[in-house]
């Protein structure tokens, strides 16, 4: 059985991911953040009631509340309080608001589950709907600002604890109000962060293939050339592995070129960090055909569909916006690029991997693949036993 979760717990974890430590507008930026979440939560309850989305209202609220929790905690200690100490706040609030007699704790640990007990009074005890309770959110975040003194870089009023215990207290309203625990929306919000962030050196997801016989699994540390080749006025990429050519020849298949024919690095780059890559075990004659379920549904051409259509969206997306992710250090790639992506794995084997996996290879590929740009081709030597994808300078020249 799980362990309770303390605030404290919660902190420590989430403090892990603050990129805000060397910032010195922190304040206002976490501020920023925070307003962001609650505006995002409103937007998208209000989507939900126009459109028809697959998300449920509780499914939207509650990564809307959590990524909040983590904006607030975080806010709160760089304004030099704990979390503890805003809980603390945050149950005074709700007990007034709930018309409920303050009880003496021990100093102690507290629990988000205390916190969720309180809030079990909500639905007998406060006539508000959601609708409401939302609003209430959003003019307590607006009083933020209110007080927020730019000269100082901090929020302005006498006691922010207060008011930073008054926004987790209603942070908690709106979470009862889903039928939420405060509880589950943090745990959901740990596991988002464990997911999107390597904390303390946190593994890789074992390889998928470690258990299949030899013939079937990929290669564990191999070499591809990319040989760029001009004939008649038209370029293409051939690539080869041990001198000998792998699939077939690769333009860019586009009027104005960009240089995707190059693009094969990127499934190199899955296999590296992901352990993963059907296009490449089709190319290489390694799919796992002694499991026809897996030969079927992980290896074939479903798979391969995903897996290029993945690449070909990122590539035109950090082609048009990114400038192929120069600048874009490890630990800032786009979150919902990073979602998206997940998303479209779903139910594959590499849906597995955690987020951070899918920065490493998409971020490592990008690189190697600006190297293959500026080289107009080279070598690319892949390892998968320390997770690496490498790129030298080939001996020949454009052919």
């Amino acid at each position: 059985m799980q362990n309770a979760l303390s605030l404290r717990q919660y902190e420590t974890i989430a403090s892990k991911t603050d990129l805000f430590a060397q910032d010195p507008q922190a304040i206002q930026n976490l501020s920023y953040g925070f307003h962001g979440e609650v505006g995002g939560l409103l937007a998208a309850v209000k989507k939900q009631r126009r459109e028809t989305i697959t998300q449920t209202n509780a499914e939207i609220a509650e990564e809307e509340i959590g990524d909040a929790l983590w904006y607030l905690s975080t806010l709160a200690r760089h304004s030099g309080f704990d979390f503890q100490q805003i809980g603390v706040q945050a149950i005074a609030a709700l007990q007034r608001h709930l018309h409920v007699s303050a009880a003496k704790r021990s100093d102690s640990d507290l629990l988000f589950s205390e916190i969720d007990g309180l809030l079990a009074y909500q639905t007998k005890e406060i006539p508000e709907k959601t609708a409401k309770l939302l609003y209430d959110l959003a003019r307590h975040t607006g009083m933020l600002f209110a007080v927020f003194d730019e000269s100082s870089g901090k929020i302005g009023t006498p006691h922010p604890e207060e008011q930073f215990g008054e926004l987790f207290a209603h942070l908690g309203l709106v979470a009862a109000s889903f039928g939420l625990r405060l509880e589950q929306i943090a745990e959901q919000n740990l596991d988002k962060i464990r997911s999107r962030w390597r904390l303390d050196d946190a593994p890789y997801h074992p390889l998928f293939d470690e258990d299949y016989l030899e013939h079937e699994k990929l290669l564990r540390k191999f070499e591809i050339e990319f040989i760029e080749r001009d004939v008649r006025g038209k370029k293409f990429v051939v690539q080869q592995l041990f001198k000998v050519n792998v699939g077939d020849p690769l333009t860019d298949n586009r009027a104005k070129a960009d240089d995707y024919r190059f693009h094969d690095v990127f499934h190199l780059a899955y296999v590296a960090h992901l352990g993963w890559s059907p296009v490449i075990r089709g190319l290489l004659k390694l799919k796992r055909k002694s499991d026809p379920s897996v030969d079927e549904n992980q290896d074939g051409a479903r798979a391969m569909i995903i897996e290029e259509g993945i690449a070909t969206w990122i590539f035109n997306y950090a082609r048009d916006k990114e400038d192929f992710f120069v600048k874009v250090n490890e630990g800032k790639l786009e979150y919902g690029l990073l979602k998206q992506v997940h998303t479209m794995v779903s139910g594959f084997e590499v849906d597995k991997c955690p987020l951070w996996q899918w920065e490493k290879a998409i971020l490592s590929g990008f690189e190697i693949f600006r190297q293959l740009q500026e080289h107009r081709g080279g070598i690319v030597a892949v390892d998968m036993n320390t997770r690496t994808i490498t790129y030298r300078k080939s001996e020949r020249g454009t052919s």
